[in-house]
């Protein structure tokens, strides 16, 4: 004991106590415990109550540092229930001020080094997050630390965050997944406190008070009631000894209090709940309820979930997807929390005239499984891709973090996703039938429907009716160039294949022929059906995809190691021997027709294709990538075969083998299956992509401008101007340095966000280039409501002229360089994302190597250049295009 506990000091000798103690600093808290796990996991609880989680991932130099508040969320929000105060405290808290740094000192801070700053808030948790290069990895510990335990709650931050909040309740009315969620929420938990969306009723957040939020932020944001995350380069002690003295002088709070959960009553007979929305398609959910974390019966119900939907070969995406074309898309999920019992969800998205039937079809897969046991395939296979979705799920430290703070909140151990996995190993055919019968009973079926909207006359119509080595590159004998990267930090292997075409070979007459065609290269070959491919890599959990850009076409395979030389071989036979079926084509094209009239329900999708349609006819950019009805509808399989044997051109290919690999096996996979390819006597002879470098027939010969009158409550507004091509460098590196200020980077920032963004205009605002081979465009979106999209328009244009003129200062430039710099460093950190990048700039004639020299690209950029491209670019004609209900 002290001596000031055994006797009572005199009021002088008080006060000097206290002023003596205020004069010294905190000390670090104590390490009250540390425990190590495998994967370089370490757990140490402080003295006053705040867990630390630290993983080590050296495989490349970024970090991501975590905080998670515990019994926050929408659940526990006890007398304020319902007013989404966990949500509206996420915004204020996430780069608020603190007693240390203003909110614009920490956003020019995280801005300086390119990090990555964002929170979100769930029933049960809130959370915030940097994302950076390992460098700056104790800056970031600094500032989260900083906003856990001193933000002031300045009333300006306050009140425009709580405008933010409401115009996000506002656009969640427009937003079909989460109107879905909604309902589900409120028809599947009638007591529980699931049922309170997590950003609350907007008529309850309105009654919240600045008062309120700052005394649920002390009686919550306690250490003992936090836990802190930091993985990635990093070394474990230095950072347990960082944040121990980051949180000196803050004792243990008072124990969290959080709501007692009313217990949710056994539902007795079916719900069901029908919502309409602007848009042509049905959205149904049928849910059942299931169990809690943990409980035995979890883990049959996650792997039927797995055979019934994984894949294209599993049983109900097979059936009702491609076999019978009864839907656009369908899913499953079995949902299991900690906080109460979760679900078995269905989800499917139909033409509303094909509801009934793709409902009854859906039923009855789920009820076949209460009679037939599921094989033993189904079983081995769904068991691998469990194991091979754990191994996937790592791949970056964003992940790694997330994972941890799962495990830890959820289950109490950091690597409970192993445990996971091998309980999973367990699970027999008898099992998941045991399951089926006990949760898939028709008196307990919960039906959640989103039709389209219908007037009078339309009811009563249908009344009636790593360890990295280097990359290598080499060119087989038929032209194809190889590329070889080994890193072997998971034992995962990626190919990517990249050859010219896309749009390039389409015209707005033929707008969707490409992503058609990419969409039916694994769907069948000479040899193996559709069915065959989806299931093998259904089995091993891999993926295999095709696609299609303005200027290019894919097609890649994701496995682990051991199954790259089969993965491989699939691959070539697609790309060789496509058989394009006629079954499998309509198919297609029906999902793509179902795809196209869905847009109509998206203000974005709107908006973009607004956008498109008003271009010049001498761009590519004014073809829409998915097509429209009118382009799809006269396509034959006959054709799409003809016109994609034309495309293959090797010595415009690039093939790139990345992952745990052996160099030489993986060259001679490449030669085996790809060293083959001729080319076609019909080739279709792409100009090379460069010589269109300086093209600007995509500039606007007069400005254009228009507004389209929709049923959304949603204003979308859209303004571009011409922007350089990307071997135009100077200027596109410029462009980019111009973005950065005017709109931030990677995440909504800049002057744009600052103005539109801090009073309340807009709910969300954004600048990015839609550019690329060819002079593209520099566009400016947001989305507001509709009455404010002329003063949006107005603020828009007013942030042109302003950067047309120069005004911009040397930090701003400074800065928004160097976050360019620094958020590069961070991307490309999967091998997918590395093949991508080093074979797309061998595709383009920059060489694979190109990108080593981005950071001296755009430290090399000057204040002039940026300022010469606004007032270039900017300064020609624009496009305006709007879209609201008024």
């Amino acid at each position: 004991m002290t001596k000031a506990e055994t006797a009572e000091p005199s009021v002088n000798s008080a006060d000097e106590a206290a002023a003596n103690a205020a004069s010294e600093t905190p000390k670090p808290v104590e390490i009250a415990s540390r425990q190590a796990y495998p994967d370089g996991v370490t757990i140490a609880k402080l003295a006053n109550g705040l867990t630390i989680i630290v993983q080590e991932n050296h495989t490349a130099p970024v970090a991501t540092v975590h905080c998670a508040v515990k019994n926050t969320g929408s659940m526990y929000e006890n007398k304020y229930l319902g007013a989404g105060l966990s949500h509206v405290l996420e915004h204020v808290v996430s780069g608020g001020t603190t007693t240390k740094r203003t909110e614009d000192e920490i956003n020019k801070l995280v801005d300086s080094f390119g990090g990555i700053s964002n929170a979100y808030t769930s029933l049960d948790v809130t959370a915030y997050y940097i994302d950076c290069p390992a460098r700056n990895v104790e800056t970031c510990i600094d500032i989260i630390a900083d906003t856990m335990q001193h933000i002031t709650f300045e009333e300006k931050e306050f009140n425009r965050e709580m405008r933010v909040v409401q115009q996000e309740l506002a656009d969640g009315l427009e937003n079909r997944g989460r109107v879905m969620w909604k309902l589900m929420q409120e028809l599947i938990y009638q007591e529980s406190f699931a049922r309170i969306p997590v950003i609350g009723y907007l008529d309850v957040l309105r009654q919240v008070k600045r008062e309120q939020i700052i005394d649920f932020y002390h009686e919550r944001y306690v250490p003992n009631n936090q836990i802190f995350v930091v993985v990635g380069d990093v070394n474990t002690d230095k950072v347990l000894a960082q944040v121990a003295e980051a949180w000196a002088g803050t004792p243990r709070g008072f124990e969290t209090t959080a709501c007692i959960q009313p217990q949710e009553p056994a539902q007795l007979a079916p719900r069901e709940v029908t919502h309409e929305m602007d848009g042509k398609t049905t959205d149904v959910a049928l849910v059942f309820p299931t169990v809690k974390l943990q409980d035995e019966d979890m883990y049959a119900l996650d792997l039927l979930s797995y055979i019934l939907s994984t894949g294209d070969s599993s049983r109900m995406v097979r059936d009702m997807q491609y076999d019978r074309g009864l839907v656009l898309s369908v899913s499953t999920s079995s949902f299991t929390p900690t906080f109460a019992n979760g679900f078995f969800a269905v989800r499917v998205s139909v033409e509303p005239e094909k509801e009934a039937e793709a409902v009854e079809a859906a039923l009855k897969h789920l009820y076949d499984a209460r009679e037939t046991l599921v094989t033993e395939k189904e079983l081995a296979k769904a068991k691998k891709q469990k194991a091979a979705e754990l191994i996937f799920g790592r791949q970056t430290v964003q992940q790694q973090a997330e994972g941890l703070i799962q495990s830890y909140t959820g289950t109490g151990i950091p690597n409970y996703d192993e445990v996971y996995v091998a309980n999973l190993q367990k699970v027999t055919a008898e099992q998941i039938q045991t399951v089926a019968r006990k949760y898939f009973q028709p008196e307990r079926l919960n039906t959640i429907r989103i039709r389209p909207k219908t007037d009078k006359a339309q009811a009563t119509a249908e009344a009636e009716k790593q360890t990295k080595g280097d990359t290598t590159l080499t060119t087989l004998d038929n032209g194809l160039k190889v590329l070889i990267k080994r890193v072997t930090n998971l034992p995962l292997a990626e190919v990517k294949l990249y050859w010219i075409g896309g749009n390039l070979l389409d015209t707005r007459e033929t707008a969707g022929r490409a992503s058609l065609l990419s969409s039916m290269l694994d769907k069948g070959t000479a040899t193996r059906s559709a069915e065959e491919i989806s299931e093998y890599f259904d089995s091993i959990g891999g993926l295999i995809g095709f696609d299609s850009g303005r200027y290019t076409f894919s097609g890649s395979v994701f496995v682990l190691k051991e199954d790259l030389p089969q993965a491989t071989e699939i691959l070539a036979d697609c790309l060789k021997n496509p058989a394009f079926p006629e079954e499998k084509f309509q198919q297609i094209k029906q999902l793509t027709l179902g795809a196209i009239a869905s847009r109509k329900g998206s203000p974005q999708a709107e908006l973009m294709e607004l956008f498109a349609d008003n271009l010049p006819e001498t761009t590519k950019y004014g073809i829409v990538l998915g097509g429209k009805q009118e382009t799809i509808e006269p396509l034959t399989a006959e054709a799409l075969k003809a016109h994609y044997l034309s495309t293959l051109v090797p010595k415009h290919m690039v093939l790139a083998i990345y992952g745990d690999v052996d160099e030489a096996e993986a060259l001679a996979l490449a030669k085996k299956h790809f060293g083959d390819i001729p080319e076609a006597p019909n080739a279709v002879e792409a100009k090379p992509i460069a010589a269109e470098m300086f093209d600007f027939s995509n500039a606007l010969p007069e400005p254009v401008v228009k507004h389209k009158t929709t049923q959304k409550e949603a204003g979308m507004v859209l303004i571009a101007y011409p922007a350089p091509s990307i071997f135009n460098k100077e200027e596109f590196a410029a462009m980019k340095v111009l973005n950065a200020i005017m709109a931030g980077c990677g995440y909504p920032g800049g002057w744009l966000h600052e103005e539109l963004r801090g009073e309340g205009l807009v709910y969300s605002v954004h600048g990015l280039m839609l550019t690329g081979s060819a002079p593209g465009y520099y566009m400016m979106v947001a989305q507001t409501s509709p009455d404010k999209v002329d003063e949006v328009v107005s603020r828009l244009r007013k942030n042109v002229e302003k950067a047309k003129a120069g005004q911009f200062t040397e930090e701003e430039f400074r800065i928004a360089k160097e976050m360019l710099i620094a958020m590069h460093a961070q991307t490309g950190t999967t091998i997918g994302d590395l093949a991508s990048t080093q074979a797309l700039d061998e595709l383009y004639g920059f060489g694979y190597d190109d990108d080593k020299n981005f950071d001296a690209r755009y430290e090399a950029v000057t204040m002039e250049q940026v300022k010469a491209v606004a007032k270039k670019y900017l300064s020609q004609n624009s496009i305006q295009v709007t879209t609201s209900n008024k």
